[in-house]
């Protein structure tokens, strides 16, 4: 099958959408942390899906215990030696394991030395996706560091807590820990708040997770964004064959709901007749939320011209899905950044998205096109944002939908294309 008018490679296995149907607590706890390390899929799953649906009170009462027992509560700010140990999940394909390799590459480049990776994929309880990095320590062989220095931890609440746990008391009693969190709505959740006793300050990657945090605490919180590095290629010509091509990226763990993929459907469909157009959903954690991804595939079998990847691809295969599509389009309901946002807009795509939270940061210019919302409030049951009285994004689909028409006469006109009176009157 061809992928956005070219022949996709053989790894890359693009799809059009189809329906539905197609196609041990005795332990002492740092062994039961230990073990989570290697921990099978299907148990991995019964365990996020038994947290998720734990009352609030007992999630925050069973990270407390964790922490009693395995942490230390910081008190001030404290300073050490120039050493940098930089945790994160280097071998998921995740928006934070991306973020974390960004923010250590960054380091490296200003001369931090020394920098030391570590991965936490297994403890943060991620996907495998990639081979163990040779410039990355396995967190079993850094616990063996007894230098004093500065751990900055690449790992939102719970899974900062427990990242904390499998670290013990004796790797952490030399040295300052930073937390790295990407949050997503105003006012942070109990776990989060709990957190704060752990770590001596906080970085960021945006002003709007920066002003949720500074509600909650006097520590110091610094706003570093992401430092994506340098493109050799970027997009300099749109719809050339008069087809214009869209693209969106976004994880299913990441929340269905706050990413919001069938506004984005809902707005391609309005925008654009079949065979104006095509729409690229590019999806991450299918396998693991196989009923919100059956939603996703139901919805797109309605609309024509609508593709999936859920494969996971290498940074130069994202290069490449970039610079095939013109516009990137996200109709998300807040985000902590917005890393694919900035890194479409970095290879040159036009971008459409909802102009609310952490990517106003860095959308603006000629390519940037915010849309308009309403801001309503959030009513979801599961996971970090139960039982938040918070509020986020809803997007107006309409002029979603009258900006992508927009960009399609706007296209047009710079390929000498003739353009259908239907689709300016429309």
């Amino acid at each position: 099958m061809s992928l956005c008018g070219k022949s996709a490679p053989p790894h890359i296995h693009a799809r059009r959408c189809l329906p539905a149907g197609c196609d041990a607590p005795t332990l002492p706890i740092r062994i039961c942390i230990y073990h989570n390390d290697s921990m099978p899929y299907t148990v991995k799953s019964l365990v996020k899906q038994c947290w998720q649906n734990a009352p609030q009170p007992a999630r925050l009462f069973i990270v407390r215990m964790l922490c009693t027992v395995c942490a230390r509560k910081r008190r001030s700010s404290e300073t050490r030696a120039a050493r940098l140990f930089i945790l994160g999940a280097f071998r998921s394909s995740s928006g934070l394991g991306q973020g974390a390799r960004l923010y250590a590459d960054a380091r490296q480049a200003e001369g931090h030395a020394p920098v030391i990776r570590v991965d936490i994929t297994r403890t943060m309880m991620q996907q495998l996706d990639f081979p163990l990095p040779e410039n990355v320590l396995p967190l079993e062989q850094a616990l063996a560091l007894s230098e004093e220095g500065t751990v900055v931890i690449h790992a939102n609440p719970p899974q900062f807590q427990l990242v904390l746990c499998r670290l013990g008391r004796k790797f952490l009693a030399n040295k300052r820990v930073v937390g790295y969190w990407a949050w997503e709505l105003e006012g942070l959740p109990s776990i989060w708040k709990q957190a704060l006793d752990y770590v001596d300050a906080l970085e960021v990657p945006s002003t709007f997770v920066r002003d949720a945090v500074k509600r909650h605490t006097s520590k110091p919180v610094s706003v570093i964004p992401h430092v994506v590095p340098a493109l050799t290629r970027c997009k300099e010509r749109y719809a050339e064959d008069g087809i214009v091509r869209c693209l969106y990226c976004f994880d299913l763990g990441s929340s269905f709901e706050r990413k919001n993929p069938l506004a984005a459907l809902q707005a391609f469909s309005m925008a654009f007749k079949p065979g104006e157009a095509e729409l690229t959903l590019k999806v991450s954690g299918a396998r693991e939320h196989e009923d919100t991804f059956s939603i996703l595939r139901n919805a797109c079998s309605n609309i024509s011209d609508v593709h999936i990847i859920d494969q996971i691809l290498s940074r130069r295969e994202m290069e490449d899905l970039y610079l095939r599509h013109d516009i990137y389009l996200s109709s998300h309901r807040s985000e902590g950044y917005g890393l694919t946002i900035q890194e479409a807009m970095l290879h040159g795509l036009h971008v459409v998205a909802t102009g609310w939270s952490g990517n106003m940061d860095f959308m603006t210019g000629e390519l940037a096109h915010p849309v308009s919302y309403t801001l309503v409030p959030v009513h979801i049951n599961y996971g970090p944002w139960k039982g938040m009285n918070s509020r986020w994004a809803d997007v107006n689909v309409q002029r979603m939908s009258i900006l992508l028409r927009s960009l399609a006469i706007k296209f047009r006109h710079m390929n000498n294309y003739k353009i259908d009176s239907a689709i300016i009157n429309d």
